[in-house]
């Protein structure tokens, strides 16, 4: 046999599969940091500059930088250990525009450079996906980062649009009239909040 890795071979030392104590399945796969994803390095918190594992479950998923370089021949008991240690990943709670306690209203002008920055953040993604070639010609670790990738998008523009909430809000505030609540934030129509 010769030392040239197949396509298959690589595939199953990207991605291992583990039953931790409780007995819940776990897989876990690299998330690799490389030229593609420098343009957003700034965006992330800097111990996941360099790659992820990504520990996910049929109820859970968590996150655990930085890499440890064994870990895919680390032993199992290994791995279950990661999987305790990994950060997992919480889904951001939604509070609606017109809750009865609003935050104190923050200036549009303070709110700009965030809304900018998840904007930037959102192109830069979106464009990154979409030079990706065509599903069926990808490997499965190219899928998983198409996945990431996705992920980090609808973070940003999640941020954006609650952003574009926000600084519509407190002009709505600025503009209402003494004593008079202001009315509920509409739709933006897909037009930014400028």
């Amino acid at each position: 046999m010769t030392g040239v890795t197949t396509h298959t071979q690589a595939v199953i030392l990207n991605m291992r599969q583990f039953r931790d104590e409780a007995g819940v399945e776990w897989k876990v796969f690299l998330t690799p940091r490389g030229s593609d994803a420098v343009s957003r390095e700034n965006y992330l918190p800097e111990a996941y500059r360099e790659g992820w594992l990504v520990f996910e479950s049929t109820q859970e998923k968590r996150r655990l930088a930085p890499v440890p370089t064994d870990w895919e021949t680390m032993p199992i008991e290994a791995l279950v250990g990661l999987c305790g240690k990994a950060v997992p990943q919480t889904a951001r709670a939604r509070v609606p525009a017109d809750s009865k306690s609003p935050a104190p209203p923050v200036a549009n002008e303070a709110l700009r450079p965030q809304l900018e920055k998840a904007e930037q953040q959102l192109d830069r993604t979106l464009e990154e996906v979409c030079e990706t070639p065509d599903a069926a010609r990808l490997d499965t670790g190219q899928l998983i980062r198409v996945e990431e990738s996705l992920a980090l998008a609808t973070e940003a523009a999640k941020e954006a649009v609650s952003l574009r909430r926000k600084i519509r809000a407190d002009r709505d505030r600025a503009t209402a009239p003494a004593g008079d609540a202001a009315p509920p934030p509409k739709g933006d129509g897909g037009h930014p909040a400028r």
